[in-house]
Parts: C-alpha cells; sequence; structure tokens
C-alpha cells in the first residue's frame, strides 16, 4: 500500500466515525422530526429517534446498521477533502467536481432512505444546494491559501506575479457592463414599457440578458482565460432586479445570467488557447 493510498484510508476511517459522532444526535432530532415528533418550538422539546421510522420499514432489524453505515459514508466523503486531489489545476477541479458529485450522492441517499426531505423534492434540492454553498467556500478558501504560497514562492524567484486572486483585477473592466445589463437596462425597458403588456420587459429582456451574459462572458474569457467571478456576479447583480420589477418566481433569471456568462467562457477560452498555439 502506498503511502497516498494509506492516507486516504486513515482519513475515510477518521472521517467515518466523526461522521457517526456527529451525526447520531442530530440525525436523531431529524429523525423525530420526520416520524411526527414533537417540533423544539413555544418551548415544546424534540425527543430523540435513534433510527428513522422510514429506514426501519424498509431494512427492519438492520435499519440501525444501515443508518450508522450511511453516517459513516457521509462522514467518510467529508474525511476524505482534506486531501489534496491534484497538484495541477486542471486535474485538481475535475477531480474535485467528481468528489462534490459522490458527496452529493452520498447524502442524497442519506436523506432519501431515513426520509428526512419528508417526500418532498424541493427539499432534497434545498439540502444539496446548501451542500454546493459549503464546499464552495471551503474549496476557495483553500485556493486562496495556496494562492498566497505561489505568490510568495514567485516573489522570492523574482517572477513576475501571475493573476490576481479569482481574476478579479481581469473581471473589474467588465463589471461596468454586468452592471448596465443587469441593473440599468431592465429599468429602462421598464420605464419604456406599456403599463398593460409589458413586451420590452417581459419578453425581450430575457433574451437580451442571456445573449449579454453570453458574449461578454465569451469576450473576457477571450483576453483573460477562465474567470468564475463573472459569471457569479452576472446572477448576483440580477437577483436585486428580480425582487424590485418583477417577483419571486422570475428569480430563476438569476441562474439563467449565471449559465450564459459561464457557457459563454467556454468558447472564449477555447479561442484564447487557439491563439496562444498559433503564438508558439
Amino acid at each position: 500500500m502506498t503511502h497516498r493510498q494509506k492516507q486516504w484510508l486513515v482519513r475515510i476511517l477518521i472521517g467515518g466515525l466523526i461522521g457517526i459522532a456527529v451525526l447520531i444526535p442530530v440525525g436523531g432530532l431529524f429523525n423525530d422530526l420526520v416520524s411526527g415528533g414533537f417540533l423544539f418550538f413555544m418551548g415544546s422539546l424534540t425527543h430523540f429517534r435513534l433510527v428513522s421510522y422510514d429506514l426501519e420499514r424498509l431494512a427492519g432489524p438492520a435499519a440501525l446498521a444501515v443508518q450508522l453505515g450511511l453516517y459513516f459514508l457521509m462522514g467518510a466523503v467529508v474525511g476524505v477533502s482534506t486531501l489534496p486531489f491534484a497538484d495541477d489545476g486542471a486535474t485538481l477541479v475535475r477531480r474535485s467536481l467528481a468528489h462534490f458529485a459522490v458527496t452529493a450522492g452520498a447524502l442524497a441517499l442519506m436523506v432519501c432512505l431515513c426520509g428526512w426531505n419528508w417526500g418532498e423534492p424541493v427539499v432534497l434540492l434545498v439540502y444539496l444546494v446548501l451542500l454546493a454553498g459549503v464546499y464552495l467556500l471551503i474549496w476557495v478558501a483553500r485556493w486562496v491559501g495556496w494562492y498566497a504560497e505561489v505568490a510568495v514562492i514567485r516573489e522570492k524567484l523574482g517572477l513576475p506575479p501571475g493573476p490576481s486572486p479569482l481574476k478579479w483585477k481581469e473581471t473589474l473592466p467588465y463589471i461596468p457592463f454586468a452592471l448596465g445589463l443587469c441593473l440599468v437596462l431592465p429599468a429602462l425597458l421598464r420605464a419604456l414599457d406599456a403599463p398593460d403588456v409589458p413586451v420590452l420587459s417581459g419578453i425581450l429582456y430575457p433574451m437580451l440578458m442571456a445573449v449579454g451574459c453570453f458574449f461578454s462572458g465569451m469576450f473576457l474569457a477571450r483576453r483573460q482565460g477562465f474567470c468564475l467571478l463573472y459569471p457569479v456576479l452576472c446572477g448576483l447583480f440580477l437577483i436585486p432586479t428580480m425582487f424590485w420589477l418583477y417577483n419571486v418566481s422570475a428569480l430563476p433569471y438569476a441562474a439563467v445570467a449565471f449559465l450564459a456568462a459561464l457557457i459563454g467562457e467556454v468558447p472564449g477560452l477555447a479561442l484564447k488557447m487557439a491563439r496562444e498555439r498559433k503564438e508558439e
């Protein structure tokens, strides 16, 4: 067994045992809530149920072993995340995405088998969105730490500094366009719109927004390479507009802005790589 394999085995065992220790009390409360127990609300106490009622019906006497196995699996995949997945950026991103998929699968399996989603798919989606947010925060924190280490090494070697963290300086010139597209343009179209049939803001703007995010993301990636910060900002800038000029049902447009800018960076990055190959 290699040293790396031993590291993985140790992290799996430690993470799995910690997962059992942490999730037994947390899962006990959830097990009671989904089985109709008392909520910790208005002074009433929540009871503790070791095994989920749904899992007990499904697995019978083996329900406790299955429940603890799910806790161990969830802890194990989290424990493995403390190890670096690769030394180069592209491989690191691919393996991180694969690990997130496994983690999300373990969470979905645990939530569905234990009945913690109350039979509602939207509840499972909330769990997965929260997991993605936590995962992204941890990944970015680790990336910033690695970036700082690389910056120190480059400075000691007398090399020019690399790109800014998350390429925020490279993204900065495109932020005014994103603000205009996501905040100013919809307000202008709404002011010019007919009060009874908002064709400009209701039909034309979503198409303009998607096209604008796509091509601006493409132009940015063509010059600066892949910049994840720009699609994120496009989505964030559009959220207040949805509450201001539209309603909650229009919030998916923020996801459309994010995806349009993100997808637009793919051909832009391909053009940049093709140009660099020609220059070589």
